[in-house]
């Protein structure tokens, strides 16, 4: 055998195990990964590996998406925008204020939560319990999860910037894209 039909063989038998190897680890199969039941407790060590606030984002629509008995990505798609959160309310016949209340309540759960565990306190703590009260729940929870990378209250304030002129009982009508006389 000459050298230049060794080269096709070679390939061959390298597609061939590359093949093999794909089926071993499960690529032979298309069905799809399972998703998280919401309704039950998530292992610590996943919320730690993900940011302060990217934790408590998904703890909140974890806690929701149980309220609600909706998986936690059908709910994280249907508070994208207005309409989106229309449509999944019709589809699911509920009331698009169910599901703003749900986020809340599932927001300052994930708040209290973390603030028992020593995740988060003082002004971090008091900020995000007024976005879970007053903030629209969209551009909040996705805030927070962009947060994964920056767990500091600087980062948080900026993320939440866009949340212009939000009404903060106690701290008056604030614009939160600048926040930086709370910041010592």
């Amino acid at each position: 055998m000459g050298d230049r039909n060794r080269a096709p063989l070679i390939a061959l038998a390298a597609s061939v195990g590359l093949i093999a190897v794909y089926v071993a680890f499960g690529g032979g199969s298309y069905t799809p990964a399972a998703t998280a039941d919401p309704c039950e407790a998530r292992d610590e060590s996943v919320l730690e590996d993900r940011g302060v606030f990217e934790g408590i984002a998904l703890s909140a629509l974890d806690g929701a998406a149980c309220e609600l008995h909706v998986s936690r990505e059908e709910l994280t798609l249907a508070i994208a925008d207005p309409e989106a959160t229309q449509q999944f309310a019709d589809a699911h016949e509920i009331d698009a204020d169910r599901i703003d209340a749900a986020v809340r309540a599932g927001l300052e759960r994930a708040v209290d939560d973390a603030a028992a565990a020593g995740r988060i306190d003082g002004i971090e703590e008091t900020i995000l319990r007024q976005v879970a009260r007053y903030a629209p729940i969209g551009p909040a929870i996705s805030g927070l999860q962009a947060l994964s990378d920056d767990d500091s209250v600087q980062g948080l304030i900026e993320q939440l910037g866009g949340l212009t002129n939000l009404d903060i009982p106690g701290l008056g009508d604030l614009d939160l894209g600048n926040l930086d006389q709370l910041i010592p």
